[in-house]
């Protein structure tokens, strides 16, 4: 032996990556040549990187040297935390160097990270969450804003008004109505939390107000509260996904494909908990790429669910 170390010569760094993506059969003279090692310090890589040879078997075939290599005897488990696959997920789906991507289709897609998901979605919603009550009384109003029909709402504290519903929308971390009054037709903003009764009534009158108002209008409390953001997604998968969540206001939607077949999706929005749902429920068809502040809270969100887990 030429000495007690490994000889590797500095272009042989590169490629000794080879041995990470040959399966099979080779000469060893061959793999040598491949690695820009000596014969001598390829059997001393392969007796380090495969210990009591499992891995790389050495036999002598015709008088010739061969190694038959299991490339998968060196693939490895990172032992990370959910907290950090997802930002280590986060950090990969940041890259824009393409000799990532093959390792970013395997945490996105092959990796703990799509268990993480999975667990994430499967959650209870916990404070989202509806009760009963109120998903009858949201159904009864959904049923009234599709039909533009009159209703009588009871509220908590027993007042009763007449009102057409107009949206049924997540605002300002609640979800609401936004409804015309019947009487004066201004438009009001109430909490569903705060509703106890709702009834269809029959009229032969129509609500005033057109659509452009009310979307005009909750722009002015998006705007007046600096809820609202600019969200951008790509979405890998759109015929698998529900591009349109229910009960968000999506101001002025925009949506183009580009030339790998992912759509860009883009709309003004209001961040919330269970906007984060939304996107938690697309898992790995979905990818975030602006705002940044978007997407630390989107972890953050992400990162609480799991200590609630735990």
């Amino acid at each position: 032996m030429k000495g007690t170390g490994l000889k590797i010569s500095p272009d042989a760094i590169k490629k000794l990556m080879v041995i990470g993506e040959r399966q099979g059969t080779i000469s060893l003279k061959d793999l040598s040549l491949d690695m820009g090692l000596s014969c001598e310090d390829t059997l001393m890589f392969l007796r380090q990187i495969f210990p009591g040879g499992t891995g790389a078997e050495v036999y002598t075939k015709n008088n010739e040297c061969m190694v038959d290599i299991d490339a998968n005897a060196i693939q490895y488990m990172l032992p990370l935390s959910p907290t950090e696959w997802m930002a280590l997920h986060k950090l990969l789906s940041q890259q824009k160097n393409p000799s990532l991507n093959s390792l970013q289709k395997k945490i996105t897609e092959n990796g703990p990270i799509k268990a993480v998901m999975e667990l994430l979605n499967e959650l209870d919603h916990w404070d989202l969450q509806l009760s009963d009550a109120n998903q009858m009384l949201v159904s009864k109003l959904d049923e009234a804003v599709s039909q533009r029909s009159l209703v009588s709402i009871t509220t908590a504290s027993n007042k009763t008004y007449q009102m057409y519903p107009c949206k049924i929308i997540h605002l300002e971390g609640q979800l609401s109505m936004i409804a015309e009054d019947a009487g004066d037709h201004c438009l009001v903003v109430m909490s569903i939390s705060e509703l106890k009764e709702v009834s269809i009534l029959e009229t032969m009158s129509a609500p005033k107000v057109a659509s452009f108002e009310v979307d005009e209008f909750i722009f002015a409390i998006r705007a007046m509260n600096e809820k609202e953001t600019r969200l951008v997604l790509k979405i890998h998968d759109p015929q698998s996904v529900n591009l349109f969540p229910d009960h968000h206001f999506l101001g002025k939607p925009c949506m183009i494909t580009n030339p790998n077949g992912d759509l860009i999706w883009a709309a003004y929005v209001e961040p919330c908990d269970d906007l984060f749902e939304w996107l938690l429920a697309l898992g790995s068809n979905v990818e975030v790429m602006d705002p940044g502040k978007f997407k630390d809270e989107f972890l953050m969100y992400c990162e609480e669910k799991l200590r609630k887990v735990a």
